[in-house]
């Protein structure tokens, strides 16, 4: 009796294994390429130890949003920058205050805990401009992301970069830019660019980077 009680037993384990097996492939349609995302941990590099340290001190530790669980930015937004501060002095510089008659746009896309991509140009650009991935800090409504970019620009620099703000319905809140030009890749630097090293530091002039639907994938570069 005892044997064909634990008999029974196993028999009831392996129907519900199979029931649960099943629920689960039930969920993948075939010829669904969607993906189910599991919780799993991502080694991304420390913010601190990825950014150079004076970026972030000028950027300002009031405005880097630390913690591992940053809201969802899936948004399309557009910024207008006035300056708040730089490494250079004028005239090198605009002075702090000037805002500037570039509009920015920016794309945040496919986020998954603390990687997305990221697309953007200028108003003064033709086509935009893909990184994947980008990181991601933050809590709550508030995020930080950071990267390190290449623009296709004189001297071909080497920036590293951080954005942050607040996540609302309009768009980003509180949004802050900032890059330090790490390096040049050429080997002939014309005068005419800022020096390795400059810092500049960037907020939206009315304190919203507004939500803005300018994406669409003509813009990418060939």
């Amino acid at each position: 009796m005892i044997y064909a009680a634990k008999k029974r037993q196993k028999k009831g384990l392996i129907a519900i294994m199979v029931l649960a097996l099943m629920a689960f492939t039930s969920c993948l349609k075939e010829g669904d390429h969607s993906s189910i995302l599991l919780n799993d941990p991502q080694d991304i590099p420390l913010i601190t130890e990825y950014l150079p340290a004076d970026l972030l001190q000028m950027f300002g530790e009031q405005n880097v949003h630390f913690g591992d669980q940053p809201p969802v930015v899936d948004l399309e937004f557009v910024s207008n920058h006035e300056y708040v501060a730089t490494s250079l002095e004028p005239p090198f510089a605009p002075p702090v205050g000037t805002i500037t008659p570039i509009k920015h746009y920016h794309k945040i896309s496919q986020h998954y805990l603390q990687v997305a991509d990221y697309y953007s140009m200028s108003s003064e650009e033709t086509t935009c401009h893909l990184l994947s991935p980008i990181y991601l800090t933050g809590y709550g409504n508030r995020f930080t992301a950071y990267y390190f970019e290449e623009p296709n620009t004189d001297a071909n620099p080497v920036h590293a970069v951080l954005f942050s703000g607040q996540v609302t319905s309009a768009g980003i809140r509180d949004f802050m830019y900032g890059y330090k030009i790490v390096r040049y890749n050429d080997s002939i630097v014309p005068p005419t660019v800022h020096p390795v090293n400059s810092i500049f530091i960037f907020k939206d002039h009315d304190g919203l980077a507004e939500k803005e639907t300018w994406f669409n994938e003509s813009l990418l570069e060939p």
